[in-house]
Order: C-alpha cells, then sequence, then structure tokens
C-alpha cells in the first residue's frame, strides 16, 4: 500500500473529515489570536510610551488640564497607561479639601487605578482563553479522529475477512495521521499561549508600577490638583 498524503487522505471517512476540518478551524482561530493579540500589545505598548513622554513635562509643571486633555486624545485611544493617569487624576479632583478625609480619600483613588489596572489586563487578555482551549483541547481532537481510524481499520478486517497488514494499513495510518494532527494543532497554541500570557504578565507589572507612582505624585501635587 502506498503510504503517501495523498492515498492517506483518500481512505479518510466523513467522521475523520469532519475531525480534521474542526482542527483546521482550531489552527486558524490560534493563529488569528496571535497575531490579533501581537498587533495589540504592540500598539498598546506604543501608545503608552508615546503618551508617557507627551505628558512627561506636563506633570512636573502640574498641568492637570493638559494632561486630562492629552489621556482623551484619539492617538492614545489603546494606551493602558493613558486610562490609568486619567482615572488617577479624575478621582483625585474629587477629593475632599478637609483633612480628615484625605486617607480615605486617597485609598478611593488607589482602588479606582487598581480597578482600571484590572480592567486593562482584561482587555490585554482578550481572546486568549481561545489559545488556552485550542491547546488544551487539540490532542483530544486528534485522538477522536484516531478512533475512527482504528475503526476503520477494524471494517477492514471484517471486509476482507483476514487480520493482514494490507486490511488494516490504511485505518492505521489514518489514525496516526490524525494523532499527528492533533499535536501539531495544540504544540503551537501552547507556544502562542505562554507567549501572550507572558506579555500579558509583563504588563500588568508595568501597570501596577505606573499606577503607584501616579498615586505618590497625586500625594505630592494635591495642592495643584
Amino acid at each position: 500500500m502506498d503510504f503517501s498524503l495523498s492515498t492517506i487522505f483518500e481512505h479518510f471517512t466523513f467522521a475523520t473529515w469532519c475531525v480534521a476540518i474542526v482542527l483546521v478551524v482550531m489552527s486558524v482561530l490560534s493563529v488569528a489570536v496571535a497575531l490579533n493579540r501581537a498587533f495589540h500589545f504592540r500598539r498598546a505598548k506604543a501608545q503608552s510610551l508615546l503618551f508617557a513622554n507627551t505628558v512627561g513635562e506636563e506633570l512636573k509643571a502640574t498641568n492637570i488640564a493638559a494632561v486630562l486633555e492629552s489621556t482623551e486624545a484619539e492617538e492614545f485611544k489603546f494606551s493602558y497607561l493613558a486610562r490609568i493617569v486619567k482615572t488617577g487624576l479624575d478621582d483625585a479632583r474629587g477629593l475632599k479639601s478637609t483633612a480628615e478625609g484625605e486617607l480615605q480619600d486617597l485609598s478611593t483613588v488607589a482602588s479606582a487605578m487598581e480597578r482600571t489596572v484590572t480592567e486593562e489586563r482584561m482587555a490585554l487578555s482578550r481572546w486568549m482563553t481561545i489559545l488556552a482551549t485550542v491547546a488544551s483541547t487539540a490532542p483530544f481532537v486528534g485522538l477522536l479522529g484516531t478512533v475512527f481510524g482504528i475503526i476503520n481499520s477494524f471494517k477492514g478486517m471484517e471486509a476482507t475477512e483476514s487480520a493482514g497488514l494490507s486490511a488494516v494499513a490504511g485505518g492505521i495510518a489514518e489514525a496516526l495521521v490524525m494523532t499527528g494532527f492533533g499535536l501539531v494543532v495544540a504544540i503551537p497554541a501552547v507556544w502562542l499561549y505562554n507567549w501572550a500570557n507572558a506579555r500579558v504578565e509583563g504588563f500588568a507589572m508595568e501597570m501596577a508600577n505606573s499606577a503607584s507612582e501616579m498615586l505618590d505624585y497625586i500625594k505630592k501635587q494635591r495642592a495643584a490638583i
């Protein structure tokens, strides 16, 4: 028997083709999500760096109005840093002037920025569950195709009334191809998920540090805010 892929594909049953199509869709989805996240990560990072360079002097000069105006600029639409700064300054402007309420108000500002950090982290993690799902389930989907291949082997034995290699070779080859296909889909998805997750963790640490620095700035410049 010829064991070329074209010959093996000719022995695929309808059920096996359905499994193969599902694996193809899963592979396309994982690549699409990875590309989407890579583009979003790059854009968010670039806009946040640009925002930091843009408002740095305004913050030093306590030009709060200019900073808040920059946070709403279209060019910083995807900047996580802009949203953290906006949240901190907006809440700080609502501080009570009494010393009695200062600690409570600053705690409120800190909590507001923490919520913003959480929201931004969720936005950065969007669609990553698809990568995790593909990585964890693709091998099992491949095994389902393996089961169909083994079933075809038994059907071949029944049809030929023989247990020889020629009777089962087609089904076994089909089963092995589907097992390999599942792994080929799953392994890159695992790599891509780990890469994306590491980037999100890095962004989360950066955002937490930015929120902490912003809170310190508000404490020092409270009178000007």
